[in-house]
């Protein structure tokens, strides 16, 4: 498939995808000579009562004597929910807004989990990125651009998609449906120059370090939208099994992936018999047992005795996988010579096994060796 057709693909998915996330903020206030200011932008559903937005799209309360401000999920022409609290960031131009009923009960917005990029490097320059809100007077709409770079101030990403005004504090988002930031603006103008490609996102990674992340972390479970995003590359033997819900992947040893994350499945390459996968962490599903085996092979060719055997003891230790702990240790000797004494014991509450045996070795005048090759079989319980 052609990159422009590849694009093409992944904005249809991310505008499906997202748009009963996507808000449509407006703000009305009577001001003290009694005129009337509207204003807004876009926003984003972060769980079912909470939109994220920039502060700048919603006016200031002490600004006005009455002041109303209402959202309206995926199409601003959807019934309007009101927004009964505003909690800003104003150094970082963000706000939190409120909403007075949960967001599924008006228009099914359930769209969870969003997989979020939270590391600068899962999103380099020249990065794909894809922007929904709703520019001017239209309805939601989706503009696509690159990364440009990630060093503008304030720990801003900058952009050449298209914005417009309206379209501060929409979502942006990777080729996969990952969330990026929010859009927050750009330059028009510079030493009396017209300006245009220059704009910019306030990025995960900077939403994530406010003050305001704490009410998003504290969105209990099932409503809380917001996951870790995870790349990773799933190999199969058989191109049978693409529905199985026990394929391993490469960098996961071990880690199961559910039918539930058949839609997170975004690029077929039949020419290396390889998917390109990309998840959220919470839904990664360890297996409660593994099983690891190990190969001991050890040689002892010293002999310090000139006309007597001489023995020594060994030990080999396997530490449990992170988050598991050791339950059984077995072993099987392919090959030995003077070997005795073999014993596997689990030591520290299941941290590691020490796997012990001893050899012996012939006199220096004689000069046989002792050896031993075995394979130590170690099972794992998850311990978390």
């Amino acid at each position: 498939m052609s990159a422009p057709a590849q694009a093409d693909r992944a904005a249809v998915q991310i505008a499906a995808r997202y748009n009963v996330r996507t808000v449509h903020v407006q703000f009305v206030g009577v001001m003290y000579n009694d005129k009337q200011e509207v204003g807004g932008g876009s926003g984003l559903l972060i769980g079912d009562s909470l939109v994220l937005t920039n502060s700048h799209v919603i006016g200031r309360e002490e600004n006005y004597k009455s002041f109303e401000v209402n959202a309206r999920l995926g199409s601003r022409n959807a019934n309007p929910i009101k927004v009964t609290a505003v909690h800003r960031d104003d150094a970082r131009d963000l706000a939190l807004l409120e909403l007075s009923q949960p967001a599924g009960n008006s228009g099914g917005a359930s769209r969870c989990p969003m997989p979020v990029i939270d590391d600068n490097q899962q999103a380099p320059m020249g990065t794909q990125l894809y922007l929904l809100g709703y520019p001017l007077d239209l309805d939601l709409s989706i503009s696509s651009g690159l990364i440009s770079n990630q060093t503008s101030p304030n720990g801003r990403w900058q952009t050449d998609t298209v914005m417009n005004v309206g379209n501060s504090g929409g979502p942006a988002f990777n080729e996969f449906g990952a969330l990026l930031g929010i859009a927050v603006g750009g330059i028009v103008k510079w030493n009396e120059a017209d300006v245009s490609g220059v704009n910019f996102i306030i990025p995960a990674t900077v939403i994530a370090a406010s003050p305001l992340y704490s009410m998003i972390a504290a969105i209990p479970q099932p409503s809380v939208c917001w996951t870790k995003w995870v790349e990773t590359t799933i190999s199969f033997e058989n191109w049978s099994r693409l529905n199985s819900t026990h394929v391993q992947t490469q960098a996961n040893a071990g880690v199961k992936i559910p039918e539930i994350l058949a839609e997170a499945i975004h690029t077929l390459l039949p020419e290396d018999r390889r998917l390109i996968v990309n998840v959220p962490v919470s839904q990664l599903v360890e297996p409660k047992l593994i099983e690891r085996s190990y190969t001991v092979d050890k040689t002892k060719d010293d002999h310090p005795v000139v006309f007597a055997e001489h023995s020594a003891d060994y030990a080999d230790t396997f530490p449990a996988e992170p988050g598991y702990r050791i339950t059984g240790c077995t072993w099987h000797v392919e090959t030995a010579n003077g070997a005795s004494n073999i014993g596997c014991a689990i030591n520290g509450g299941g941290a590691e096994v020490r796997f012990t045996y001893k050899l012996t070795s012939g006199p220096a005048v004689d000069r046989y060796r002792g050896w031993l090759g075995a394979t130590v079989n170690v099972s794992q319980i998850l311990a978390k």
